[in-house]
This record gives structure tokens, sequence and C-alpha cells, in this order.
């Protein structure tokens, strides 16, 4: 053990000590990012006349929250904005050590997805900082989803949301489908219905050799169908495509950093582009889909926001909405033949219309 360790065992032993432990190491880590994340927030800020920021983009390992923000960066970029971008850890550790208010006084954008109620609490607290330390800011919470359920404690949170939220003079929100919209228009002052950032995204271009199928279910909470059912469904496509299904996964099973994002990215458009067939129920496992131009049976999932996005898309014909696992292979077959271009012209016109309020 060393000496250190030794230490801190001590302290632990000891609740006085453990305090004083405690308050010291808070302090030390707190002089480390006052030099470490302050400091450059600072220097940016400093350096330009309007500062933006893009916050809560992601370091983990959910490549749609990755899409979303990479199609938000070219977006910014091409719109002539010059961002700094704070990752969802940098800002809790701004919020841990007690500068979120750093941010105030500067423009704001939170980074588009599905973060808004209580599917991910934590998510919904930081907004919740965010939006009262920084009061004199302009803060766009980019194209979301929203969902609080029926139950009290739902009930009690969204109140608590809508208070907080209501009392900014200048929050605007995204809802990236109608039932969100529906009930962000009702509760908030400032709201409107804009697509994922996703859709804006073109990796149709490239001809790649197309073979086989890539199953890209859920295995988590949100997951649709049954054991029953899936196994219906996987049979099926082994009798179309035999052993030539691969698994797939828009979540990885490692950690992205902010660096590594458009390569990882890439990688996994490549991985759709080199497939005949996607079957998912996942969003963004669909809307790969569309925007690599792959032909797609989309299971309805337990979220309204898989249907609610993909009534933005509903006339693309290489995109198949389904509720039930029946006659996969008369689906499969009124598909039409490959390639298939597709256009995200009137998405990119959407999306430039919001940024475009940003800079006014």
């Amino acid at each position: 053990m060393s000496i250190k360790e030794k230490i801190y065992a001590v302290c632990v032993e000891n609740k006085l000590l453990k305090k004083i432990y405690t308050s010291i190491s808070y302090v030390k880590w707190k002089i480390y990012y006052k030099k470490n994340l302050v400091n450059p927030i600072n220097e940016y800020k400093k350096s330009t006349k309007n500062p933006i920021f893009l916050i809560f983009t992601p370091e983990h390992a959910n490549l749609g929250d990755h899409a979303i923000a990479y199609a938000e960066s070219i977006l910014l970029k091409k719109a002539g904005i010059k961002y700094y971008e704070i990752t969802g850890k940098k800002l809790y550790e701004l919020e841990q050590y007690g500068y979120l208010s750093i941010l105030n006084h500067a423009t704001i954008l939170i980074n588009g997805g599905g973060n808004l109620g209580i599917l991910w609490p934590l998510i919904e607290k930081m907004n919740r900082a965010v939006i009262t330390q920084n009061p004199d800011s302009k803060i766009y919470v980019f194209p979301n989803s929203i969902f609080y359920g029926n139950d009290d404690y739902g009930r009690k949170e969204f109140e608590l949301s809508k208070k907080i939220y209501n009392n900014h003079k200048n929050l605007h929100l995204c809802a990236r489908e109608r039932i969100s919209y529906d009930i962000m228009k009702d509760a908030y002052k400032s709201v409107e219905l804009v697509p994922d950032m996703v859709f804006t995204l073109n990796e149709s271009h490239d001809t790649l050799e197309r073979n086989g199928c890539l199953w890209c279910m859920r295995n988590d909470v949100e997951r649709t169908l049954s054991d029953e059912k899936e196994e219906k469904l996987k049979q099926q496509l082994v009798d179309i495509y035999g052993d030539d299904i691969k698994d797939s996964n828009t979540v990885l099973s490692y950690d992205v950093s902010v660096e590594k994002r458009e390569e990882e990215l890439k990688r996994k458009f490549n991985e759709f582009k080199l497939a005949q067939l996607i079957v998912t129920d996942r969003l963004h496992g669909m809307i790969f889909a569309v925007i690599t131009g792959t032909n797609c049976i989309v299971i309805n999932s337990k979220s309204p926001k898989m249907k609610g996005c993909y009534d933005w898309i509903k006339d693309l014909d290489y995109i198949a909405f389904i509720d039930d696992v029946e006659n996969i292979d008369k689906i499969i077959d009124n598909f039409p033949d490959y390639p298939h271009e597709y256009d995200n012209k009137e998405f990119v016109k959407a999306i430039d219309k919001m940024i475009s309020q940003i800079v006014v």
C-alpha cells in the first residue's frame, strides 16, 4: 500500500479527517478544472464578440448521439458560426465545481436527441441547471424528444421543468417529431417542429457491393419484440439470406471521443452501405439506413419517437415501417432495385432556417 493509500485509509476511518480530506480533494480538483477547463473557456469568450457554446455533446458509445453532434457541427460551420464545444462529461465537471455560470451572456446550443423528461433524469437535471444558472444567455435546445409519463412522479417533474424553463426569458426549444411538439407547445413559450439533425447528412453517394442483412435490434428496456416474435422474424430472414446475417448496433462496446467521432461514424455508415437490408427497432438504425440509401425494415418501437421521426421520411420507398413480423419476404420483394439516391435538401433547408435565428 502506498503512502497516499495509507493516508486515505486512515481518513476514511475518522469522520473529521474524512471531511478534511474530502474538502482538500475538492479544492485540488477545483483548481485543476479552473486551469484546464475554465481558463480556456474564458480565453475563447474574450477572443470573440459573440461567443457560442455547443454543449452536452457525447463522448460515450451511442453513435446516434454522435451523429447528431456531427450533423450539428457541419451545419454550424456551413453557416459560418464559430462555436466552442463542451461535451457532457466536461459540462458535469463545470457543474460539480461551481463553474456552470461561466456560460452566462453567451449563446448556448444544447445538443439534440431524446433527452427531455424523466427517461434520462440526470440529463434533465443538468438542463435545468444550465437554464437556471445562465439567465442572460440565449439558449437553444436542438431537435429533441420529450417524455414525462402519466404517473405522479412524471407530472411532478414536468411541472418543475415548466416552471424553470418558462422562467427563462430567451429559451427556444425544437421538437423533432409531432408528439413531442404537441406536448412542448402546450408547456413552453417558444417551440418549433424541426427534424432530427441526422436527416441532414447524406451518405448515399458511394456505390459499394451490397450483401446480406444487418440485424440492428435493441436488447434493453426499449426492446420491442417478444422472444417468440423475434425468433419468427429471424427465421424468415434466414430463409432468405441464409447465414449472411450480421449483428450490428448503433451503440458501440467502447466510448468514442470527439476526435474519433467522424471516423467511427464513417465506419458504421460503410457497414450499412455494404448491406442489402437493415432490420432495426432503433431510431438511428432507421435514420442511418435512410441517409445511406439502404433498404430497411423498421419495427415499431415502444417509444413514440420512432413513428414520429419516420413520418418525416414515410414517402421513401426503401424504408418499410411495420407493426408485426408477418410476410417479411413480400416486404423485401417490394423494395426497389439499388441504388437509392437520398435527397436531404429539404432537411438541410429546415435546419438552416433554425440555425439562421441563432446569429440574429
